[in-house]
């Protein structure tokens, strides 16, 4: 095991160790087990499936300069003679009518010439949101390892606290046999016993919490890895991150990462292209149009119709009156851009609080390991001299019971001290943004 970074003792690290599980458990590591949840969440999945579709779009809103092409075939059957109601009158077995039949096939292009940049503003936007959906799926991944990073540390916290009881239930045991031999050789009363079989029967207790904090741990760590079926694994200690660096070097640092931030900011970008694009529907859209027609058989009298038309030309589309959807259009995408500016800096002035309140909560579980690993200290060594003075007959059972109860506590106290710096570290790499 990696030394801590006030020299754990031996005692200490052993009570720091993870419990060894069953023989086929999988043994995972902090990075394997963030890797697992890059590929098995939804969440990132679905993130991933629309910043994908938001790619689509791009060479939707860039399919305007290309041109559009639509073919049209029509197939007609009318009665084209002039005394038809005549002819109607008088029977209608008298003649066959005349009726002309008609097929045509033809194709429509239209080229967008011109039209003010709206076009190209709308791909702008198109584009922006597209990279906008690229750190909005890279915001939902930081989400999600920052889950996977929580929930394996809590789990290499209930590991080592299900390792200290199993050491406290051991030793509360051999301590029981102890005092019952004594009390056998009459050199211990039988309220020694009763205090003895209390500490086992609270040992017990600590072993079945214990056991419980470890299985729900493991549920929580695989459903944030994305796994729904229930799999037996551990998981390794992993070492203490560095000391915190300065808060203001982690604000600067916040403001350029932080994924979610670069989302607002590039989503800000495209509402404004297409605030300008809204703006430029209002001016004229010139156009290339072309219509060519074939009618490869036509029922009535040769050369009347020609089999080929072909017509083209420049269209100008000049917007004059729209019953005010053009204004009402250009006034609500320069309020939504508004609307976005305002959103940013209110979502800027959150990461701040944010980066502030976590670089504090990391500097404070850093300087609490240094004295919850003194405090272990302490009570090892209280408990070493309360029981050699129980041992001699120099003391009551109390005092040795108290040493037992102050051991266990502090060793609680020392594994949730390093693991919830380790935490905290987390949680303020989040915040910067460099949980990716």
């Amino acid at each position: 095991m990696r030394p801590g970074l006030y020299g754990l003792s031996a005692t200490s690290a052993l009570l720091l160790a993870c419990t060894t599980g069953p023989a086929n458990a999988l043994t995972l590591s902090l990075r394997e087990a963030q890797d697992i949840a890059r590929t098995s969440h939804p969440r990132i999945q679905v993130a991933d499936l629309q910043a994908q579709a938001s790619q689509e779009a791009v060479v939707q809103a860039k399919a305007a300069y290309l041109p559009h092409i639509t073919q049209q075939t029509v197939s007609a059957v009318s009665n084209s003679s002039k005394n038809a109601p005549a002819r109607l009158a008088a029977g209608y077995g008298l003649a066959p009518p005349p009726v002309a039949s008609r097929a045509a096939t033809g194709a429509y292009l239209k080229q967008l010439i011109y039209d003010f940049g709206r076009t190209s503003n709308l791909i702008a936007s198109a584009e922006l949101n597209a990279k906008a959906s690229e750190e909005n799926r890279a915001a939902n991944e930081a989400q999600i390892i920052l889950l996977v990073t929580a929930a394996y540390f809590q789990m290499v916290q209930a590991q080592a606290v299900l390792k200290v009881a199993e050491d406290t239930l051991a030793k509360r045991e051999l301590n029981l046999r102890q005092v019952k031999a004594l009390t056998t050789s009459g050199l211990k009363s039988a309220l020694d016993v009763s205090f003895a079989e209390v500490n086992q029967s609270d040992a017990q207790l600590l072993l079945l919490k214990a056991q419980n904090d470890l299985a729900s741990a493991r549920a929580v760590l695989s459903t944030a890895m994305g796994r729904r079926d229930e799999e037996v694994f551990d998981v390794r200690e992993e070492p203490l991150p560095p000391p915190v660096g300065e808060l203001e070097s982690a604000i600067t640092e916040a403001l350029y990462l932080r994924p979610d931030l670069r989302t607002l900011r590039l989503q800000l970008q495209a509402a404004e292209k297409f605030a300008e694009a809204e703006k430029a529907a209002a001016r004229p859209r010139i156009e290339l149009v072309g219509d060519i027609n074939y009618m490869p058989w036509v029922n009535i009298e040769a050369g009347k119709y020609p089999k080929f038309n072909v017509i083209g030309g420049l269209l100008i589309d000049v917007p004059v009156f729209e019953g005010f959807a053009l204004e009402a259009r250009e006034n609500k995408a320069k309020k939504e851009y508004q609307a976005a500016a305002h959103g940013v800096t209110d979502a800027e002035n959150n990461v701040l609080r944010d980066v502030r309140v976590a670089w504090m909560a990391a500097k404070t579980a850093f300087e609490r390991m240094k004295p919850a690993h003194q405090q272990f200290l302490e009570a090892d060594k209280s408990f070493q001299l309360a029981q050699s003075r129980y041992q001699m007959g120099l003391s009551s059972i109390v005092e040795l019971t108290q040493a037992q109860l102050n051991l266990t506590r502090a060793a609680i106290d020392e594994i949730e001290a390093r693991v919830e710096y380790q935490v905290r570290c987390a949680e303020l790499d989040y915040q910067i943004g460099k949980l990716r």
